[in-house]
């Protein structure tokens, strides 16, 4: 068994395994900014909130690529032993569910905002600078620096050479993170758990096209689209990251409950 990752559990009930962006860590469900664990652990659940291999708590539990957060996810699961869990994943952390061996605990996933980092499956404007961030941004940063050196340029996180390198790869190509080989497609298509996709009207990040354009990929599983829209929900922006500010967060978590199986 790999070091378990840092991670934070709130309330009781059955499991609710809350997995982070690339740019993010547990923070992002759990500190008091969010809430959002608290709200999901007052839904009658238990949230565990997890600081992925390379973030937050977690720097020293291994390098972030997603082969060893994918192991060091299962091994948690094993620590922790529930009987029912509800995996919910922002961004990549929705991505990586389709990486993981079937674990007979999962019984629904819900991802948010996972998307292609593709850039014609970006939304505009964005699609438009990531020829610079990925020809100029990255590799600059990477040559003074040796590692990505995102908190500094705000942009994304801080990320190991080979990791950034990986996902510069996979941006490049159509097929996102599926261009990594035939044992990935084959490990989305096996995939036989309901999934709830969620989208984000207002998204800057995670287009519509792009989140379609990873779930494609799961082929045998039975998916449930949502389109979360600010205005429909009484706020005024919810965005990639707003699902978890407290302005905008309690009226998106009110409707989650179908979705965690509470």
């Amino acid at each position: 068994m790999s070091v378990l990752p840092t991670f934070t559990t709130l309330g009781k009930g059955h499991t609710v395994l809350m997995l982070h962006g690339i740019g993010g860590g547990r923070s992002i469900w759990s500190d008091a900014s969010s809430g959002t664990a608290l709200a999901v652990a007052g839904l009658g659940c238990r949230a565990v909130a997890v600081d992925l291999p390379g973030y937050g708590d977690s720097i020293g539990a291994g390098e972030p690529t997603l082969a060893h957060m994918v192991s060091t996810v299962v091994d948690l699961l094993d620590h922790l032993a529930p009987r029912r869990v509800a995996l919910l994943g922002h961004s990549m952390g929705g991505i990586l569910y389709g990486l993981m061996p079937p674990h007979p605990a999962i019984d629904r996933v819900v991802t948010l905002g996972s998307g292609s980092g593709y850039t014609q499956h970006l939304a505009k404007p964005l699609r438009y600078s990531m020829g610079f961030f990925w020809n100029v941004m990255v590799p600059v940063s990477v040559r003074m620096n040796g590692y990505f050196a995102g908190r500094r340029l705000r942009a994304v996180g801080d990320l190991p050479r080979g990791v950034v390198g990986q996902w510069r790869r996979w941006c490049k190509h159509p097929d996102f993170i599926v261009s990594e080989g035939d044992h990935v497609r084959e490990a989305y298509a096996r995939v036989k758990t309901p999934i709830t996709v969620v989208m984000v009207a207002d998204d800057g990040l995670a287009s519509r096209e792009g989140v379609r354009a990873v779930h494609s990929h799961y082929t045998q599983a039975d998916l449930r689209w949502v389109t979360l829209k600010p205005r429909e929900l009484g706020v005024k922006a919810i965005g990639h990251f707003h699902f978890f500010h407290p302005k905008a967060g309690p009226r998106v978590w009110s409707v989650s409950l179908p979705w965690l199986g509470a």
